[in-house]
Order: structure tokens, then C-alpha cells, then sequence
């Protein structure tokens, strides 16, 4: 900003505002004559500073300009706290900064003339300067930018908010438009409200605004030349959002409040306000955008990883790899914002390459309540959404009752995130008119506010009132709003008259060639000449590439391995595995926080080279046409992680998707993702996935924390052949299960115990001959041995299987068979019941496992000899050898488990 009287140099203007900031940051460490002459100039009073300023040489004016221009600046950086955001006027505004600014301006200085630099607003007086920035930062909208690092971005939004050609009045049919999705929302509500009373439906009342912005995001999606949009959302204000922005039919949203279904055959399914969608929206531009609606359970802020791998997959999928083809939108609660982990883990993902989908657009419809607990209850934050500065991201909060500011709001959301690939926030400042459900009495907790509530008009009455005031016309109000109530009451009284019933498809698209039941298994062997390709492709590397020379010896014996010369190892057959798949065609993504190499350094499949840290995928160069693999070494964070794979996973099913635990027991901090979405999101909405969990497990000493994949965690979850839970004893197994997963037409979640000691078990290995042909074995028997001569079977799964064969050899032990539990879930009944009748002299039958009595498989195995086994023939006969039952994993101090261990084995070879 310049005034006409502007007259130092450079330098001196330069010296002037630093020594200026200086003074408002910490006037006490400024000389006391600098700090009276910028004191005096603030207030006005000068007289005894004449002297000094002649002596320097400064321009008054100048100063007095640099007042000003902080006045500006603290418009730009306080005005959020100063603005009208709260429709029920609870929260205080604070003006106080600003104000002090205000004060210190004379009747002259108001009427000055400054050059602004804002477009449109150009030379004004001081005065004008005022209103103008009072109305852009202190009015409906309130923005949170000044603490980006990024100038430009910081620039751009200034330029947005203060332009004034940018800031007109909505057209009259962009009005009309937002007053009728308004009513829309209100008048769902009101129409669920009477039609189902009683009944739960988490209403977005107060909140109504959310589908004027929703509508204006698709139609500027269409604008931008979009082609979908992935949405995520908790339960509050879910049916308005199916039925007014995704176009489902109301018919079956009523059909499902009435619960018209065959019981029989829809036995678990969810409640409505968890259900998601897809539909196909065309845009006033002609554009069609695809929807979707993630399905989503009660954890609130569980779906935003979910989302965001969704969408990364979509732009995968159809090369979008400047990610502007898809984005996602994350609809939050308040409370849920501020207080949720899994909020900073997924905004923490927006520029991580494996994971960044090019900004996603946050909506917080912020209540000013919990469940009834009040913001100063429930966070230390001036507002819900104060976490997300430390991502460097713009904040809009907004008052939810002025329906046009949040129509700006959204415009400007949406042209920054296109624009330079961030995460945006609104906060979208309303209010909940009923309590947490429509059952609930809110007065009980929150008389103040409810008294305030029941009095205020909704919005929808605030923005005709509007309307009206500003010359519209009336009857155009009443056909649109007549339109509504009939479309919904037509589609209330079809639900009857064309007995409508709930009706759950989530077998379209991407998903229209795989089956729920009832396929085939596929050959899993390889070919001669798929050996060839891809071994050659994993054991070289470009000329002038140089890797470690360890790796050099490690791609040297995978070559030797290749031509039969040494046994296959654990790495080398999961590297057959992708590398069959990738020649195929078939995609791979692999992620997990040591994936490149692996936690045990058994994979390497990512080489860097040692003089400039390059990196080479050798999988990614087998053939023209393979597919790709991703591999990604991940954040530190299981719950977002897991949940964006697993949402990958969905839209991306032909392909095979893999998440990989640093150690098996760190998939404790994804339980929510593994119980709400991975174990029962096929009972409960449908949705089926391919993803592979890859856990490492076993007791190797090395405590509570890395020793146990919690197996029976796993094994409690499974029900209605809903997963696969695998520990695995040997390289081929680990090529035909990898295989199998994904060339199979029946998806389900494959969660694999995967080994540590094992990964270089000179007994755990393979042939080439075992990957050429046969297939996955689920139980594998013992036939060392000769069967008449066995007394006893050992039942066992994964790396003890080992421990259990070297005792018996040093034994000498021809009396005892050890029958190895590859597939825990499916129980394989027939396969376990008839290999365990090849022993017909066998008089003890024990499971044996590493884990204390209390986890691991035991009491799923006892199970499942008792309900169903041979018809319960060996019902009082199996026995379990384990760790004594303890509420922790595994001992700390390697003597204790060294001892345990052996005792486990003595106890099961002759106990």
C-alpha cells in the first residue's frame, strides 16, 4: 500500500519496517526513542518527537502508512475473530486487536488516500479501505491463512478475499438454486420427522447449509472437468446427503426406515445412516460426475483413510497422475475434528507421494456441541479445527445461516485445492436442533442453548426472508418449494404401491466380473517361460546402477535359485509371486513402514543406488504391458494406513493390494479398521476386498511387543467365510496363496502370519518344481513317517512346526506326526478329519502353538473338533500344549523364553 507522500529509499523505508514489526512483536527491545516516536505516531501526539524525526530524515507519512498497513494485516491475521460466525450469537466475537488499530486513526487519517494494491479497490480513502476489509474479513466468512509458510498460496487467498470483482452478489439463479437445495434439506428432514416418528435419522437440521455447498462442489467438479468424487461422512445429516445430493431414490430410503425386507436373506446388513451410494450426476455444464458415498460405520472419522484410498485408486485406475480427474470430500463433526487420531494421520498423508490424491476438501459442520459435551469440555482450541494449521492449510469458517458466504466459501475451497493440490477446511459454524438423535432431550444438558435454538428461525426461513427482501418474486419461492413436498410425498406412497424393499448393490462397475460365491479355483503355478522373464527382470540390474554390494550377492543367489542351483527362499518366492502376477498385467500395491526392504531385510525389492541414492523396482521392468507394483515405504501410522489400502482395495479389485505390519502386534493400532470395515464390511454393506495383511509372527524372544500377530483376535472375527487367516511354513506356500488372492473372482480379505526366523530357515525353503505345479495346500501332512506306526499327531501352525521337527529328529522319535494348519479360516474340516484317520493307531491328538493358552488358536480349534470334526470323534481325545495362560504375549528377558520354549516342545513330543 502506497500513499502520494511516500519518499525514502529503499533502504531506509526496509530499515524502518523491520525496526516497525520489531516494535509490535516486542516493544521492549527497541531503543526508548524509536519506541516513543512509534508510540507518538500511533496516538497522534508527535510534537515531542519533531526533533528526531527531522534528525533522521523520515517521511511521517511513510510511517503513518506503515500503521495502516498493519491495521491491514491484522484484518488479514485477527478478522476471523472479529467475524459473525455463530448463527446463535453464544460465541463471543473479539474485536479487541483491531480495534486498538482503529483507535489510533485521526478524522484526517480516515479521509487520506491510499493506494491499496487490491484490485477493483485501487486508490481509495482510508476510510473506504475500512469498510471494505470490514466486510471481506469480519462479516459471514472468517479465514485462516496468514501462518502459511507459502507465500504464494498466502498471496492468492488475500487476492480472492479482498478482489472485490471476486466478491459480487450470487446471480439470481444461483439464488434461486441454493434456496431450493435449501429447502430440500429442510423440508427431508421435516418430512422424515413426520412420516417416521420416533425413529433415529441424526438430522441435519441447523446444519442445512451442507447440501447448497455440497451441490455447488459437484457443479464445480463438473466445471473443472472432473470425472468423480469420493465422499466421506459419520452419521449426522447422511440420509439428507443420499437423497439430495446422491439422487437415491427416496423410495428406498423410506423402504428401509419401514425395514421392508426378507429377513431370512438380509439376517445382519446396517442401519440406515451408514449405508453409502454411487450414482451419476450430470452437472448444469453438461459434465457427468460420478458419486460416491463410502459406506461407514459408527466410528466416526474412521472412513477418511478409507476415502482417500479410494480415491487414490480411482486416479491410478485411469491415469490421473496430476490428481485432478478425482478428489475426495470428508464431511466431519466438530468434536470428532479435534478429538480423533485417525484426523491429523489421514491430513497427514495429503502430500506423502504413495498417498497424496491432490487435496481433499474438509467440511466440518460444526454444532458447538458433542454428544452433550461443550466445546471448552472437550478441546484446548479456540476452534475445532485449530489441529489442521500445523499441516500449512487455509481454514474457512463460516456462519452456516448466510447460505451465500458458504456458496463463496466453497467456490474459493474448491479453486485453491484444484489449484495448488492441498487439503482445504470450512468449518461450517451452525448448530443441532434436535439432541444427538431425535429421541434425545438436548435441554437436559444445554437449557441456555436450546432455549436459543427453539426460538431462532431455520435457515431456510433466514434466506427467504432474504429473497423477498431483495425483489423476488414470491410465487417462484412457493413452485419450488411445492415441488419438493410433492416429489417426496409421490415417492413415499410408491414405496407402498410398488413395494419397495431395501436394496444393497455394490456389484457394479469395477466389481461387475467378481463373484460372491460359488468360483472356481484358479491355476496358481507358473510356466517355464514366466520363470524365465521375471527371474532375470529381479536379478539385474541397469548398467552403471550400483546397489549395495550385499544386495549385488543377495540378486546373485536369487539368480542361482532361478536356475535351480540353490533352494528357493521366503523373499525369493514372494518376489516369483508379484513377478508372475506383474507379467500378467495384474497391479500390485504394497505398502507398510519398511516395505521397500522389509522389516527383516528379506525383500529388497526397491534397490538405491550408493552414489546418488536412486532407486530401482527391477519387478517394474519384466515386460512391456506388465502391470505396475507400488511400494511404498509408509508413515508411521496403522490406522490410517491400513484404512486407505483397504479403501484402494474397493475401488481397485482386480488389482492386489497389501499392507505389511513392521511387526504383527503394531495391527493393534488399526483395530478399528480391522473390526469395522475388513471382518464385517461384506455382512454389513456388501463390500467385499482382496486386501492382504502381512503380519509378521513368532516367538523369537524378543518380547511382548514383537512376538504375537494377536491370532486370536483374527480367528474371533471370523464367521460366514468372511476372511482367509493363514501362517505359513514355506516359500511356495507364499507364491500359491499370493497367487491365488489375486487371481481369484471371489475377493475376501487375506490376513497372512508371516515369519521372521523363517525368512532364512535353511529348512523353510521351496523348489522350483513346488511353484510349477500343485497349488496352495491348506493343511499339510506329515509323510516322513510311517502312518500304522504313529501314536501321536501334533495340530500345529507356522515357524514352531520347525522346532517341533528338529526335537523330533534329534529324538529319534518314529511314533509322532507332525500335520501342519497352513489355513486357519476356512476351517478345511474334511482335509484336517481325513488326514488325522491316516493314523488309525494314533491314541493322543494335541494342538500345539508358541502363545499362551489364552490366545493363538487354541480354544477356535477345540471348537471346532468339538462341534463338528469326524462327528466328534475326537472330541475328549485333542489336547493343547501352550504357554501357561498370562495376560501379556510373551516374556521380555530372551532366558525366560529360551526356557518356555523348550518346555513347550518337551511337553509335546513326549509329555
Amino acid at each position: 500500500m502506497k500513499s502520494a507522500s511516500s519518499a525514502l529509499s529503499a533502504d531506509q523505508a526496509y530499515f524502518l519496517e523491520e525496526l516497525y514489526d520489531q516494535y509490535q512483536k516486542q516493544p521492549q527491545n527497541i531503543a526508548p526513542e524509536w519506541r516513543d516516536l512509534f508510540q507518538g505516531l500511533e496516538s497522534g501526539t508527535r510534537t515531542k518527537n519533531d526533533e528526531l524525526i527531522a534528525n533522521s530524515g523520515i517521511d511521517v507519512s511513510l510511517l503513518k502508512e506503515m500503521g495502516v498497513q498493519n491495521l491491514l494485516n491484522s484484518y488479514r491475521s485477527r478478522g476471523h475473530l472479529a467475524a459473525n460466525l455463530d448463527p446463535l450469537g453464544i460465541r463471543k466475537r473479539d474485536r479487541a486487536t483491531i480495534e486498538d488499530r482503529l483507535n489510533n486513526l485521526t478524522r484526517d487519517d480516515l479521509e487520506a488516500e491510499y493506494d491499496t494494491e487490491v484490485p477493483g479497490l485501487g486508490v481509495a480513502r482510508l476510510r473506504e479501505v475500512i469498510e471494505h476489509f470490514e466486510k471481506v474479513y469480519c462479516g459471514s466468512i472468517g479465514i485462516e491463512h496468514y501462518y502459511l509458510d507459502n507465500v504464494q498460496q498466502r498471496s492468492w487467498l488475500q487476492y480472492k478475499m479482498e478482489v472485490l470483482s471476486n466478491n459480487p452478489l450470487v446471480t439470481k439463479a444461483e439464488q434461486l438454486r441454493i434456496f431450493e437445495k435449501l429447502f430440500q434439506a429442510d423440508y427431508f428432514e421435516k418430512f422424515l420427522g413426520k412420516k417416521f416418528v420416533g425413529k433415529k435419522r441424526f438430522s441435519l437440521e441447523g446444519g442445512d447449509a451442507l447440501i447448497p455447498m455440497l451441490d455447488a462442489a459437484v457443479e464445480m467438479a463438473g466445471q473443472m472437468s472432473m470425472n468423480g468424487i469420493v465422499l466421506g461422512m459419520a452419521h449426522r445429516g447422511r440420509l439428507n446427503v443420499l437423497e439430495n445430493i446422491m439422487e437415491k431414490p427416496a423410495q428406498f430410503i423410506f423402504a428401509e426406515f419401514k425395514e421392508k425386507a426378507d429377513v431370512n436373506t438380509y439376517d445382519n446388513a446396517d442401519v440406515k445412516y451408514h449405508l453409502g451410494y454411487s450414482s451419476e450426476r450430470v452437472t448444469a455444464s453438461g459434465k457427468k460426475v460420478h458419486l460416491t458415498l463410502m459406506f461407514n460405520p459408527s466410528h466416526l472419522e474412521a472412513v477418511n483413510p478409507v476415502c482417500m484410498g479410494s480415491v487414490r485408486a480411482r486416479q491410478t485406475l485411469n491415469n490421473d497422475d496430476a490428481r485432478e480427474k478425482y478428489m475426495g470430500i470428508l464431511i466431519h463433526g466438530d468434536a470428532a475434528f479435534i478429538g480423533q487420531g485417525v484426523v491429523p494421520e489421514t491430513l497427514n498423508l495429503m502430500s506423502v507421494p504413495g498417498y497424496s490424491t491432490g487435496g481433499t476438501l474438509h467440511i466440518v459442520i460444526n454444532n458447538q456441541i458433542g454428544f452433550t459435551t461443550l466445546p471448552e469440555e472437550s478441546r484446548s482450541t479456540d476452534y475445532a479445527t485449530d489441529l489442521a494449521k500445523g499441516f500449512q492449510v487455509p481454514i474457512f469458517h463460516v456462519n452456516g445461516d448466510d447460505p451465500e458466504a458458504c456458496h463463496r466459501v466453497l467456490t474459493l475451497a474448491m479453486e485453491f485445492k484444484q489449484r495448488y493440490k492441498k487439503d482445504v477446511v470450512i468449518d461450517l459454524i451452525c448448530y443441532r436442533r434436535h439432541g444427538h438423535n431425535e429421541t434425545d432431550e438436548p435441554a437436559f444438558t444445554q437449557p441456555t442453548m436450546y432455549d436459543i435454538i427453539r426460538k431462532h428461525p431455520t435457515p431456510v426461513e433466514i434466506y427467504e426472508k432474504r429473497l423477498l427482501a431483495e425483489g423476488h418474486d414470491a410465487k417462484e419461492l412457493e413452485r419450488i418449494k411445492s415441488s419438493v413436498a410433492e416429489a417426496l410425498e409421490r415417492s413415499f406412497v410408491e414405496t407402498e404401491e410398488k413395494n419397495v424393499t431395501i436394496n444393497v448393490d455394490s456389484m457394479k462397475g469395477l466389481w461387475s466380473g467378481f463373484a460372491k460365491t460359488g468360483t472356481v479355483e484358479p491355476d496358481t503355478t507358473m510356466t517355464a517361460a514366466e520363470l524365465k522373464l521375471v527371474s532375470t527382470a529381479i536379478t539385474t540390474v541397469p548398467a552403471g546402477f550400483n546397489p549395495h554390494k550385499k544386495l549385488l550377492a543377495l540378486l546373485e543367489n536369487r539368480a542361482k535359485m532361478a536356475k535351480g542351483e540353490l533352494p528357493l527362499d521366503w523373499g525369493m518366492g514372494e518376489a516369483l509371486a508379484f513377478g508372475t502376477l506383474l507379467s500378467r498385467g495384474i497391479g500390485i500395491r504394497l505398502s507398510g513402514q519398511d516395505a521397500e526392504r522389509g522389516t527383516f531385510a528379506h525383500r529388497n525389492a526397491v534397490l538405491l543406488e550408493t552414489n546418488t541414492a536412486a532407486k530401482y523396482t527391477p519387478l517394474n521392468h519384466i515386460s512391456d504391458g506388465q502391470g505396475k507394483i507400488e511400494i511404498l515405504n509408509s508413515p508411521l501410522s496403522e490406522y490410517s494406513v491400513l484404512g486407505f489400502e483397504y479403501g484402494y482395495s474397493l475401488s481397485s479389485p482386480a488389482s492386489l493390494t497389501i499392507w505389511e505390519a513392521q511387526f504383527g502386534d503394531f495391527a493393534n493400532g488399526a483395530q478399528i479398521i480391522i473390526d469395522q470395515f475388513l471382518s464385517s464390511g461384506e455382512v454389513k454393506w456388501n463390500r467385499m476386498s482382496g486386501l492382504v495383511m502381512l503380519l509378521p509372527h513368532g516367538y523369537e524372544g524378543q518380547g511382548p511387543e514383537h512376538s504375537s500377530a494377536r491370532l486370536e483376535r483374527f480367528l474371533q472375527l471370523c464367521a460366514k467365510e468372511n476372511m482367509i487367516v493363514c501362517n505359513l511354513t514355506n516359500p511356495a506356500q507364499i507364491f500359491h496363496v499370493l497367487m491365488r488372492q489375486a487371481l481369484r473372482k471371489q475377493k475376501k480379505p487375506l490376513v497372512i502370519l508371516t515369519p521372521k526366523s523363517l525368512l532364512r530357515h535353511p529348512e523353510a525353503i521351496s523348489s522350483l518344481a513346488d511353484l510349477q505345479k500343485g497349488s496352495f495346500q491348506e493343511v499339510i501332512a506329515d509323510t516322513t513317517v510311517k502312518a500304522a506306526g504313529v501314536k501321536r499327531v501334533l495340530l500345529c501352525s507356522g515357524k514352531v512346526y520347525y522346532d517341533l521337527l528338529k526335537e523330533r529328529e534329534t529324538r529319534g522319535l518314529k511314533d509322532v506326526a507332525i500335520v501342519r494348519l497352513e489355513q486357519l479360516y476356512p476351517f478345511k474340516y474334511e482335509k484336517v478329519g481325513s488326514i488325522i484317520d491316516t493314523y488309525p493307531n494314533a491314541k493322543d491328538l494335541i494342538w500345539v502353538q508358541e502363545e499362551p493358552k489364552n490366545m493363538g488358536a487354541w480354544f477356535y480349534i477345540k471348537d471346532r473338533f468339538d462341534e463338528r470334526l469326524s462327528n466328534g470323534k475326537y472330541q475328549n481325545m485333542i489336547r493343547c500344549v501352550a504357554r501357561k495362560t498370562s495376560p501379556s504375549p510373551a516374556a521380555g528377558l530372551l532366558k525366560v523364553h529360551e526356557r518356555e520354549q523348550k518346555e513347550l516342545i518337551d511337553r509335546s513330543l513326549v509329555g
